[in-house]
């Protein structure tokens, strides 16, 4: 399980390191405003956000407890996705994101499996956890640029139909690396696939089809990712990849239709 929100520190600076020159950049959920670009004056409000999630959570397992059932999973993720710290957390402790969606993918299942009453307050616990480890590192960046850390700067933008191609490209990379036991750069892969080029996808393609656009976050973040840090067979793994070059299809083909039919160059 995710370690407690009191040891966020020793966590986050590790996971961190990785991050530290990454760009800060506006996501696809949550109110992508100015809170962004200057998240270590709104610490305060992701905390409220998360501890809000955090009652979310407390009230959909104590009534699992009580009633056997609980609360849609899914109406908690639309609330995660709407609030600021999601913007936050994922574009600026992007390391610390990927870990939410596993929790929040890990509780679904639970439900959906009928698991007993401790399993689901258990799976509801390492989400809060997992937020609040966000949270944390938010803290520890927020520390960083506050001590005139740099915060670096991206690759340039070719285009959504060169993006598509880096994503697949990443994608079977992965599979490879991750069949030749390599799972470090088959990680690495997939979180630069998500962050270095699906991210600057979400904002116009949200906006034709914001559902698609949950499924592939979850299944780049949690999907995948998880797959492959529990050591799944590689043919699990190839799978995975191919449903979600799928979807990815489905998503080239909403922003072409879309870029048709405003006269925009594809």
């Amino acid at each position: 399980m995710l370690g407690k929100f009191d040891n966020w520190a020793a966590l986050a600076a590790g996971l961190l390191l990785g991050a530290i020159m990454a760009p800060t950049t506006a996501v696809a959920h949550g109110d992508e405003g100015d809170h962004v670009a200057a998240f270590q004056d709104h610490l305060a409000d992701y905390e409220a956000d998360v501890e809000e999630l955090a009652s979310r959570l407390d009230e959909l397992a104590e009534r699992y407890r009580r009633e056997g059932k609980a609360g849609n999973v899914a109406e908690f993720v639309a609330a995660w996705e709407e609030v600021e710290y999601h913007a936050a957390v994922e574009a600026v402790a992007t390391p610390l994101y990927p870990p939410i969606w596993q929790a929040i993918s890990g509780l679904r299942q639970a439900v959906k499996d009928g698991a007993d009453a401790e399993t689901v307050r258990a799976r509801a616990d390492a989400v809060v956890a997992a937020l609040r480890e966000g949270l944390g590192g938010l803290k520890l960046k927020a520390s960083m640029r506050r001590a005139g850390a740099e915060e670096g700067t991206g690759d340039g933008d070719t285009g959504p139909a060169a993006a598509f191609d880096r994503i697949r490209d990443h994608l079977d990379e992965a599979v490879a690396a991750y069949d030749e036991g390599n799972t470090e750069k088959a990680k690495d892969l997939v979180r630069d696939a998500y962050f270095n080029n699906f991210e600057g996808l979400e904002g116009e393609l949200i906006e034709q089809d914001p559902a698609l656009v949950t499924r592939l976050e979850e299944a780049f973040n949690a999907g995948l990712l998880g797959r492959i840090n529990d050591g799944a067979p590689v043919g699990d793994v190839r799978g995975m990849v191919e449903s979600m070059k799928e979807e990815l299809a489905k998503a080239e083909t909403r922003l072409k239709e879309s870029a048709d039919s405003s006269g925009e160059v594809f």
